[in-house]
């Protein structure tokens, strides 16, 4: 994945999920949808959560964490219309305390950790010995990771253009079964404006797994037969909403439920809302510098303590 895609990530993910809650309903989703980059600003936050049998260590998890995704274009144009052009902040919360920020302003990643939010997570087993080393060496400060460094660090082998191409028809196979079944499963309108849909674990499995297996077969050594099963044994079902503010969509969810093995169903939750406030995302002042000798120093440095 180039630089300049990644940085629009967040916001094709949260799009394609709405894409598909909303394929099945009225054309005036498709308005809801390009809403999300239509402007130049997007903020996302995101929770899940995990409920039903064998669930309380998951559900512990997961339920002190959250997401937050801001996205700024540099042009001052819509998102849509900046691919290349934008700024990125993803958040990473522990029980409403910021554990990590990473940072993508031009071609340059910062990132941030605040240690303290490392005793908010349920059975890290982190001793205190070892957080107040981590505290000591990085806590607070904000680092630079030049885009010298990252090309450094990438694998040295760039994919050709035919397999760039087939992982590209790999996606386009699989968005295009899902669109098929969402598209023909009904739906219902939200009461405070939206649409939401329920269908089968099964009907998905029987779409996307016949792609996968057609886009895979044309590329040498790596096939899905080995995937090959019963999609009519497959239980548990999906629903996937959007929440509508007029033509703007301001939310999304999947919820899917399945078996948990022989304990009984068990329900994974997502849920994002959306913003479109003027919120920018600036370089850090006064960075430290990451180079390959300073990360072997700061690792030493922990190791130690």
């Amino acid at each position: 994945m180039e630089k300049s895609d990644w940085k629009v990530f967040s916001v094709g993910a949260v799009a394609a999920s709405l894409t598909l809650a909303a394929c099945g309903a009225s054309a005036s989703l498709d308005g809801a949808v390009s809403s999300l980059g239509a402007s130049p600003y997007l903020q996302v936050h995101l929770t899940a959560s995990y409920t039903g049998a064998g669930s309380s260590q998951v559900q512990q998890i997961l339920a002190g964490f959250s997401y937050n995704v801001i996205e700024a274009s540099t042009t001052g144009q819509a998102l849509s219309q900046s691919v290349g052009n934008i700024d990125t902040e993803i958040d990473v919360n522990v029980a409403n305390q910021t554990l990590v920020t990473l940072r993508e302003v031009g071609t340059n990643l910062y990132f941030e950790l605040d240690a303290q939010a490392l005793a908010n997570i349920p059975d890290l087993g982190l001793t205190a010995q070892k957080l107040a080393a981590i505290e000591l060496v990085v806590d607070n400060r904000w680092f630079k990771v030049p885009q010298s460094l990252i090309t450094s660090l990438e694998p040295s082998s760039t994919p050709t253009p035919a397999q760039t191409a087939k992982e590209q028809a790999l996606v386009q196979a699989v968005l295009k079964s899902l669109t098929t079944v969402i598209e023909a499963t009904p739906y219902t309108t939200l009461p405070g404006g939206g649409y939401s849909q329920t269908g089968t674990l099964a009907s998905i499995a029987k779409a996307v797994l016949p792609a996968l297996a057609t886009a895979e077969g044309t590329n040498t050594g790596s096939s899905f037969t080995a995937f090959s099963f019963d999609t009519g044994k497959v239980r548990g079902t999906y629903t996937l909403g959007v929440t509508l503010s007029d033509s703007t969509a301001t939310g999304g969810s999947l919820k899917v439920t399945a078996p948990n093995g022989s304990s009984g169903n068990a329900t994974l939750e997502v849920d994002a809302t959306v913003a479109h406030d003027t919120v920018t995302v600036a370089a850090p002042t006064d960075a430290t510098v990451l180079t390959r000798t300073l990360i072997q120093e700061l690792e030493g440095q922990v190791t130690s303590s």
